[in-house]
């Protein structure tokens, strides 16, 4: 415990300015709230909620620079946060939606120390021509576009030069976080949630491990609609890793600029989601609309495998059935309590499963999203102190974010 704490001690440390900088918009978010709360009370309803209202923009786009300012794993539960809108304030999601493809890049200088190490000072032999310009910026990695000596045209990814420095320092502060904050948050277990996005993170440091999760995941056999890029091997190392240039439009611009494709595509995506979970065993674990291109055909490229679920047979068997009877797709000649059980989730007290199972069939009938059922689920089961296995988290988590952009566009799944 002592060595925990010195840990974190010593990483806050470190971080110097970037914790300072976290505590005081901490201050300066509890004394807004506390302003509305002040003035509130002569105030009429109608002007009670329009200062509300101004008070939640305010502390969204603080938060918001907070996490976009110090990247990472601040960026990645920020944008978990951002799939959160029943628990969150819509100004709160609204901005911390613009995480998922607005982080911040660095100059080419600092990069090419990173080329440097890893190809070599004559890697540039490799290509006709380097843009040096930015195309996209991701929380630990920023991407270029190239052209190879063979007239490939290709996307060339690359880690920041203190990303994992940066990984090491953070992740024991938010580890502490997650354990000294978990009762203060009733809505999701915290650890949890910040054990697996320091998971999630530090898989994506390693750029082999995303290379090797790009074979398997390319290796499945997709819907038609799905696109995994090609992977040059032969220029990947733990740092940069090359693929396929892909010429499309993200998935947010493209259903804006197409509101009646937005239902059909965004079931069908949905649907490509649950076989992974249900019948692959093997899933696209950052589904953020980030990281979709819509390409002229048609088909939806996935980009970016830093982090990929994989689920035992046993598990895949156990939540297909599970997931399906939560939808309302199946009825099961097995009490929900028991496909509870039988999936990994433990309770001390059994008949809580049994009280779950009683809640889910009374909002089933009141005709929920499907998506909705889920979180209801999860959500009674954390009140209820039932222990959910990590790996059914890590996949609702997915659902859930599909759930968050079905209702942005107004798409019901049936």
């Amino acid at each position: 415990m002592l060595n925990n704490i010195f840990d974190t001690f010593n990483s806050v440390v470190t971080g110097g300015e970037r914790y300072l900088t976290a505590t005081r918009v901490g201050i300066e978010l509890e004394q807004s709230y506390r302003s509305y709360r002040n003035q509130a009370a002569e105030l009429s309803p109608l002007e009670q909620r329009k200062l509300l209202a101004q008070t939640h923009y305010k502390g969204a786009r603080k938060l918001t620079k907070l996490f976009h300012d110090n990247g990472a794993i601040w960026v990645k539960f920020g944008q978990f946060l951002s799939s959160r809108s029943d628990i969150l304030p819509m100004q709160y999601v609204s901005e911390l939606e613009k995480l998922q493809d607005d982080a911040k890049p660095v100059s080419f200088a600092s990069i090419e120390h990173v080329l440097n190490r890893e190809w070599g000072f004559d890697w540039r032999d490799h290509f006709a021509e380097f843009d040096e310009q930015v195309v996209a910026a991701a929380s630990v990695a920023q991407v270029h576009k190239a052209v190879l000596k063979t007239g490939e045209k290709v996307a060339v990814k690359i880690q920041l030069p203190h990303a994992r420095k940066l990984f090491r320092q953070d992740s024991m502060v938010f580890k502490a976080l997650g354990t000294f904050g978990a009762p203060l948050v009733s809505q999701f277990d915290l650890k949890q949630v910040m054990e697996q996005i320091i998971t999630m993170t530090m898989q994506e440091l390693d750029f082999l491990a995303e290379e090797s999760n790009l074979r398997k995941f390319s290796a499945l056999p997709h819907d038609k609609l799905i696109y995994v890029p090609k992977m040059y091997d032969q220029l990947s190392t733990s740092r940069v890793l090359v693929t396929e240039w892909i010429d499309g439009s993200r998935l947010t611009d493209y259903l804006n600029q197409n509101p009646a494709k937005a239902e059909p595509l965004l079931r069908q995506m949905l649907s490509c989601y649950v076989q992974q979970i249900t019948a692959f065993g093997v899933y696209h674990a950052d589904p953020h609309p980030g990281n979709f291109l819509v390409m002229k055909d048609g088909r939806v490229a996935v980009l970016d495998y830093g982090a990929i679920g994989v689920l035992t047979p046993e598990e895949t068997q156990h939540y297909a059935v599970l997931l399906q009877v939560l939808f309302g797709r199946i009825q099961s000649d097995q009490p929900l309590g028991e496909l509870f059980r039988r999936a990994g989730f433990v309770a001390k007290d059994q008949a809580v499963f049994e009280e779950v199972a009683d809640l889910i069939l009374k909002e089933n009938l009141r005709r929920h999203e499907a998506t909705d059922m889920l979180g209801i689920a999860l959500d009674k089961l954390r009140d209820l102190k039932v222990t959910i296995p990590d790996s059914f988290v890590s996949l609702a988590r997915v659902v859930l974010t599909f759930g968050g952009l079905l209702k942005t566009y107004k798409v019901a799944v049936d």
